[in-house]
């Protein structure tokens, strides 16, 4: 039965069985819920989704209205993934901005990184993320084999520690859902992950991220660069949306965050550019050091001396109203994924700094294998909870998501010091590696392809 708002209620008593239950709703926990949907190895099975929330309503997203604040950059593997589950055209026909380039650069010294791939390839798409919450969850109301109930909370969780019993989860309003196969996609303060009792590992950075819609001006009219900034207090971005709006990412103290939402849009505006644009913070030492070694560079003996055109990022020249916004930055990583009738994946298994873009990116990474193993245990008749496939899930999503973890943590750290040394050391190397362009094109074109 189909109610007002899409709340989709099964026909069945208060206490009931599924054979998988995935808690948490949003960009992974919908996407696994679709992925399910899809699996024809899974017709037969019964998966209900839980979702706390309420689905944005698509209508908000055609061309004018304001964008939201929260975006993400959306890479090549995981538009593949949208393609699969049948939303991409969905997400496309509304907005998505198509990212060509991605430019790095240094506030304590003049290297810098360019990443593109082959012509009329992109480095990534940024989407607004309600916009692929809604899609998705239009498209799993699709399928018959899913159930969703909006607007409930989970009260408790209980896994057992052998097949001999089911996973069971109880909602606020008293009703029970037992299930074979528990799967949290419930975020960071995951209440299965706390009831899974896998150990967890964990930090703050002391950075929030401070997030807003801009307004830019581009000397070409076009707004196809994504541009990232490091400075000593974390890396600031700019993610494009359209040729006049961008949305922005900007890492610093949470002091630092809490002062520059509160103040006057122009004072907003004005502090932003000079984190863009400010050459304060340069190391001349280090920028002549740089200099001498372009100019015995081999491989781009043309560019001592200059920049190259479009190593400028936009003017910011206004701010959206009420669109400013912050949030605490932190690590976190399960030693496992997996026990006994349940699965994490998401934000409920790993976090990681935003400066990558890659977070969510490694949530449809995790529903994409934990899909293709439960299709394989569906179709070989197995027990779908087991840790003889669930295992597989686990050994396949860490192996793919822990260095991209732990590369960005230490690019962070390593990013947030004007210590002479260090800043030669990371100056010279992002230097040498924009210079190696088979090595780079090589690099970008496998992490796009990577799964």
């Amino acid at each position: 039965m189909k109610l007002p708002g899409g709340t989709i209620i099964s026909m069945r008593n208060a206490s009931s069985y599924y054979d998988a239950v995935i808690v948490g709703g949003g960009m992974v926990g919908n996407a696994m819920a679709c992925a399910l949907g899809a699996n024809k190895s899974f017709q037969s099975k019964s998966v209900l989704l839980l979702d706390a929330g309420r689905s944005p309503s698509l209508s908000s997203f055609e061309q004018g209205t304001p964008f939201n604040n929260r975006v993400v950059a959306t890479s090549p593997t995981s538009i593949d993934i949208f393609k699969q589950l049948g939303v991409w055209e969905q997400i496309k026909s509304h907005r998505a901005k198509k990212v060509n380039r991605l430019f790095v650069f240094d506030s304590c010294s003049t290297s810098e990184i360019e990443f593109e791939r082959g012509q009329n390839e992109e480095v990534a798409y940024i989407i607004e993320n309600d916009l692929i919450v809604g899609s998705l969850f239009e498209k799993m109301t699709e399928y018959k084999n899913i159930d969703v109930k909006t607007s409930v909370k989970v009260d408790e969780c209980s896994i057992p520690n052998s097949l001999e019993h089911l996973a069971y989860v109880k909602l606020e309003n008293g009703d029970v859902i037992e299930t074979s196969l528990l799967i949290g996609a419930d975020g960071v303060n995951s209440k299965v992950r706390h009831a899974s009792d896998l150990n967890y590992t964990t930090f703050n950075y002391n950075q929030h991220g401070l997030v807003a819609i801009v307004e830019i001006q581009t000397a070409s009219g076009k707004n196809d660069t994504a541009w990232q900034r490091f400075t000593t207090l974390g890396p600031v971005a700019l993610l494009p949306l359209s040729d006049t709006v961008s949305g922005l990412t900007w890492s610093t103290s949470p002091e630092e965050a809490q002062r520059l939402k509160q103040l006057p849009s122009d004072q907003f505006v004005d502090e932003l550019n000079s984190a863009l644009f400010s050459q304060d913070d340069q190391n001349q030492f280090v920028n002549q050091a740089i200099f001498a070694l372009n100019r015995l560079n081999p491989f781009r003996p043309e560019t001592f001396g200059r920049k190259a055109e479009g190593t400028i990022p936009p003017h910011v020249i206004n701010v959206q109203d009420k669109s400013r916004a912050s949030f605490p930055l932190g690590f976190g990583n399960a030693h496992s994924y997996i026990t006994t009738r349940c699965a994490l994946i998401g934000d409920a298994a790993h976090r990681m700094h935003p400066l990558a873009g890659q977070g969510v990116n490694l949530g449809w990474s995790d529903a994409q294998i934990l899909n293709k193993v439960l299709g394989d245990a569906a179709r070989e008749g197995a027990d779908i909870g087991s840790i003889t496939y669930l295992s597989e899930f686990d050994s396949a999503a860490q192996k793919h998501n822990l260095p991209v973890m732990v590369s960005v943590d230490l690019l962070n750290r390593l990013y947030r010091t004007d210590a002479p040394a260090i800043v030669a050391a990371r100056s010279f190397g992002l230097n040498a590696f924009n210079s190696l362009g088979p090595v780079k094109n090589y690099l970008i074109n496998y992490l796009s392809a990577h799964r």
